[in-house]
């Protein structure tokens, strides 16, 4: 199955459009998901590095900002 990282978002309603939101998060390589996380993010068939990981929730959090959302990710293979 490979690395992936799980993203769990919690919105508020004081920001952004739910519909925005995910057309940003999309765009960063994330898919939408059903289950216990909201969206997936495959690293295809390379291992992250720690530093790989805190990158993609710097892109993540420069995309949330001002939307009023709480994030939580969650790496492993």
């Amino acid at each position: 199955m490979g690395w992936r990282t799980y993203l769990v978002m919690y919105f508020g309603s004081n920001g952004k459009a739910v519909s925005e939101i995910v057309k940003e998060v999309e765009s960063l390589g994330f898919e939408a998901a059903l289950g216990p996380a909201d969206f997936l993010y495959d690293w295809k068939n390379k291992a992250p590095t720690k530093q790989d990981v805190f990158a993609l929730a710097d892109k993540l959090t420069k995309v949330l900002k001002g939307s009023g959302v709480i994030f939580n990710i969650e790496t492993h293979d």
